[in-house]
């Protein structure tokens, strides 16, 4: 046989048949399988997401705690923390001067009204009276696609996640 005659085949009818190459049928199979796998990785993909913005809420809220406590213990002037829209904003509490924004995911929440939410003393301490206020009866809650972590405040500027103490 020669080379043309083992890649060739006669068909039903005589007519030559190549053996080379992908047939439709083969082809929709292999689209279709990668179809569903990229339909569950975009799935899997949409909840990794969800879980990182928990994550960054959770991280700015801690961070703009500790950043309050620790620009009063270095500037010696009170600071305070401030809710404006989704941003938490550290400011200067002699002159309103805002010195750091951390902005809080779309569709996140914290369980406090707009405004004050902690204010900072020199030393670099929490106001026990702002902590006092910022709980209001109930935990400090932050909301995030439905999600809801409890966060303890102490009075150094700490953020936890979890139960608080007693």
């Amino acid at each position: 046989m020669s080379v043309l005659d083992t890649r060739m085949r006669s068909g039903s009818r005589g007519h030559l048949r190549s053996t080379e190459g992908f047939s439709i049928i083969e082809l929709l199979i292999v689209l279709a399988t990668i179809g569903v796998i990229g339909g569950i990785v975009v799935m899997s993909g949409r909840q990794i997401v969800r879980g990182q913005e928990a994550r960054s809420a959770v991280h700015s809220v801690q961070q703009s705690v500790w950043q309050g406590a620790t620009m009063a213990a270095s500037r010696g002037t009170p600071m305070v923390l401030v809710l404006s829209g989704r941003d938490l904003e550290v400011r200067n509490a002699t002159t309103n001067a805002v010195v750091r924004t951390f902005e809080l995911p779309v569709g996140s929440t914290l369980s406090v009204g707009q405004g004050t939410v902690l204010e900072f003393t020199p030393p670099g301490k929490v106001l026990a009276s702002s902590l006092a206020t910022l709980t209001d009866g109930g935990p400090f809650s932050l909301t995030v696609n439905g999600e809801t972590t409890v966060l303890c405040v102490s009075l150094i500027g700490e953020v936890r996640v979890g139960a608080c103490p007693s």
